[in-house]
């Protein structure tokens, strides 16, 4: 596997053990504060040692659990919502990982990230089909462009696609290996990956629910995001209320009462989905993985702002009660 196993020399990030150590370093991320830029943010999360902290202990990681990684994403997304979005797209790609693949593979993606390089995943919460590979010389070729979503220029691209005999696999791509650019003006920073090489080594075959489970941590993680954004807006407006500002029409204690609503909504889904995913991924059986998909549909829902409601509302609700028709 000489196309993964190549290290990039950095310093080695520090190696977390316990859930303790994930608060800790989690805190000295957010102590950066709210005006960090990127490439600080970026340093501090690779030393952090919070980027391997979802690695199984199979393969000497830390494995904490999901409520733990959510939690992190939300308390960052409090200070440092692109960090937080960012976080998203590199833990659903490692729970990509951890489903697919041989042993070995999945054993040289986890050494890189232990050694803090970063993942980003192309087409959260979508199947890609749309993206194809093909047979090129000794590996493939990725069809079409793809944009992929990070903090900072990741050092893998983890796509979903479709092989020619239509096989759902994940590729890994590293930077540096294929033409990117950037797309002007994203948060967080977005990548265009236009016919990128793949070696046959990088291609991942897809294990059995490795898809839906990725799905619902993406979900669990995305709406983690959104639970720190409105935690972070309520603490504003409290400050604005006490320093005696009352802008806006609607009555102040009833938007400050919304917003403890949809927090307290959200953080009960997102414990609920996150435990179920806990179970599914020691003992992934057939009931255990349609709970996880079922607790995720009714967070993505509950995650939805308002303006979306209309549009995705009746989508998920649909899915989420054909779900429970067909179990």
């Amino acid at each position: 596997m000489g196309s993964i196993t190549h290290l990039h020399e950095r310093p080695r990030p520090a190696r977390i053990v316990s859930d303790e150590e994930v608060l800790t370093a989690a805190g000295e991320v957010i102590a950066l504060g709210t005006d960090a830029p990127a490439v600080l943010l970026v340093e501090a999360l690779v030393r952090s040692g919070l980027l391997a902290m979802s690695i199984p202990s199979d393969f000497d990681g830390a494995d904490v659990s999901n409520g733990l990684i959510a939690q992190v994403v939300t308390q960052i997304g409090e200070v440092q919502p692109a960090a937080a979005r960012a976080l998203v797209h590199h833990f659903r790609a490692l729970e990509l990982v951890r489903n697919a693949g041989s042993e070995e593979q999945r054993r040289s993606v986890y050494v890189h990230v232990q050694s803090g390089e970063r993942l980003s995943c192309g087409g959260v919460g979508e199947h890609t089909a749309h993206q194809r590979y093909f047979t090129d010389g000794i590996g493939f070729r990725l069809s079409g462009a793809l944009e992929v979503a990070s903090l900072g220029a990741p050092d893998w691209f983890a796509v979903l696609a479709s092989s020619e005999a239509k096989v759902l696999s994940l590729l890994l791509i590293q930077r540096g290996s294929t033409r990117t650019e950037l797309v002007p003006g994203s948060q967080p920073t977005r990548y265009r990956l236009d016919e990128a090489h793949v070696p046959a080594d990088a291609v991942l075959a897809l294990h059995e629910d490795a898809l839906p489970l990725s799905q619902s941590l993406g979900t669990i993680l995305h709406a983690s995001t959104i639970l720190g954004e409105k935690r972070q807006r309520l603490a504003a407006d409290l400050a604005l209320w006490r320093g005696g500002v009352r802008p806006g029409d609607r009555p102040w204690d009833e938007r400050i009462g919304k917003l403890q609503v949809d927090i307290e909504i959200l953080a009960a889904l997102i414990d609920r989905a996150a435990t179920a995913l806990d179970l599914a991924q020691v003992n992934p059986t057939p009931a255990g993985v349609s709970d996880v998909c079922r607790s995720a549909t009714a967070l993505e829902f509950a995650a939805l702002p308002a303006g979306d409601r209309a549009r995705d509302g009746d989508r998920l609700l649909g899915q989420l009660g054909r779900t429970l028709l067909t179990d």
